[in-house]
């Protein structure tokens, strides 16, 4: 997941950089662009925190991306994953799960000030009729002069 956000935050930053000059330059009073992704991630050396099995992660995702610019310079991000997720033990008689995965996230900012919220829902059954499934909600809020408010709160439920 952190390669995701690492991704989002990027791609995100480049396309709201170019929406706010062309907003600006139009002087329009919003200007709007929507970015479909689709990737495959292979990442190995992966542990199933259920059972501490290594293994490798499969992610067939696909990202939407919408970017707002106001002409007041009020900015809002939001973005959406639907992942189809695998994953592949190491040892060919381990436990495999494939499932799915939901990734949400929303950015507002205007003067120095952004608020951002993000979701993720992770839920997969292994071929042995176990479940892992994986929530988490996290939010940041920074205001102009700087005061930061955050929270995360992931949880891991193993059935």
């Amino acid at each position: 997941m952190n390669k995701r956000l690492a991704a989002i935050a990027c791609v995100t930053l480049a396309l709201a950089g170019s929406l706010a000059v062309a907003s600006s330059a139009l002087g329009g009073s919003a200007e709007t662009i929507t970015v479909v992704r689709r990737q495959l991630d292979i990442n190995p050396g992966e542990t199933n925190p259920c059972t501490g099995a290594s293994g490798t992660i499969v992610d067939d995702e696909q990202d939407v991306f919408h970017i707002t610019s106001l002409s007041n310079g009020t900015l809002q991000l939001t973005g959406h994953s639907t992942v189809a997720v695998m994953f592949v033990p190491d040892d060919p008689n381990g436990v495999r799960y494939d499932g799915h995965e939901t990734f949400a996230f929303s950015e507002n900012g205007t003067e120095g000030a952004f608020t951002t919220t993000l979701t993720t829902t992770v839920r997969v059954k292994g071929t042995d009729g176990s479940f892992l499934t994986f929530r988490e909600v996290a939010h940041v809020t920074v205001t102009a002069p700087g005061v930061t408010s955050t929270f995360d709160r992931p949880t891991l439920l193993c059935t």
